[in-house]
């Protein structure tokens, strides 16, 4: 309704890294700032890491091998579970081999018809209307960035509008720094659990100990550190360091999946490189955005 053609054209023509109004190629936009560039790149690739987290969830409902693991249970209401410390490997025989199939056909239908079409729309849309809005060059990263787009919005498109953008624009920030946080959490909580015979035997050997713990710690360094720094300041911060670990991560998981799984569950080549070349990629943001901080 309120985006031009010619916006929504460029906007498909860029996920080639073409420029509709020079015309050419562009990859990197000239005189880019580093620092920010890369944060957007880690904070955008964050959607597939932040899905890693997630999977506790099937931990959580016991799907799968993660009936033989244990959960972290709830605060309030939950009982002490038994949260192993180590995973489980099943068996690959031809029964086992035809249950893990069928958890690939899951997997595949969330990632590319879910998070891959939905990772694509969710950097579009919200980019088309940010174009349209607010005028190039505005510089919005003070404490009302997440106001901009629906104060500028509603000069022209009116105040109901305005007001849809406003929630939903708190709502999804909300929603996503939870997210994020929830995985922090359990991730720390999960590596403090895994590798420190002295963690899992403190209160008793209740995981809850650990997790609210560590969530208790994070709530109260968050409310310290919004008075250090400006939000986008932290934002960036944030993003540029998980940079750096989507390149060990990755890596990482290069290993893993190739010494420990069973040769019968070990990846392709082809998702072998790919994990490679995303070492790659985020490596050479990160060394920029050093440079650019530097």
């Amino acid at each position: 309704m309120f985006v031009p053609a010619q916006t929504w054209l460029a906007s498909a023509a860029g996920f080639a890294g073409f420029d509709t109004t020079k015309p050419g190629f562009m990859f990197l936009p000239e005189g880019a700032d580093f620092f920010l560039l890369a944060a957007l790149v880690a904070f955008s690739g964050y959607g597939g890491a932040g899905n890693i987290t997630l999977t506790n969830w099937a931990r959580d409902k016991g799907y799968g091998m993660a009936q033989h693991a244990g959960y972290i249970p709830a605060a309030v209401g939950g009982h002490k579970v038994n949260l192993a410390h180590s995973g489980f490997i099943f068996t690959p025989d031809a029964g086992a081999m035809q249950r893990w199939r069928g958890w690939w056909r899951i997997i595949r239908a969330d990632q590319w018809g879910v998070f891959f079409i939905g990772a694509i729309l969710g950097m579009v849309l919200p980019a088309l209307l940010y174009v349209t809005f607010i005028p190039p060059g505005s510089d919005i990263r003070g404490l009302g960035i997440a106001a901009a787009l629906a104060y500028n919005a509603g000069a022209q498109a009116g105040p109901m509008i305005a007001g849809a953008i406003a929630f939903l624009g708190a709502w999804i920030l909300f929603k996503t720094q939870l997210d994020n946080m929830e995985g922090l959490v359990r991730a720390v909580a999960d590596m403090l659990w895994t590798g420190s015979r002295r963690v899992r035997s403190w209160r008793g050997g209740d995981v809850r100990a650990v997790y609210y713990a560590v969530l208790g710690a994070v709530v109260i360094w968050g409310m310290i550190a919004l008075r250090l720094a400006q939000p986008i300041v932290l934002l960036q911060l944030g993003a540029n360091v998980a940079g750096f670990i989507f390149i060990v991560a990755s890596l990482h998981l290069l290993y893993l999946n190739t010494r420990l799984l069973p040769r019968e569950l070990r990846p392709p080549i082809w998702r072998r490189a790919l994990l490679v070349v995303m070492a790659l990629f985020y490596g050479f943001f990160f060394v920029m955005s050093v440079r650019a901080f530097i």
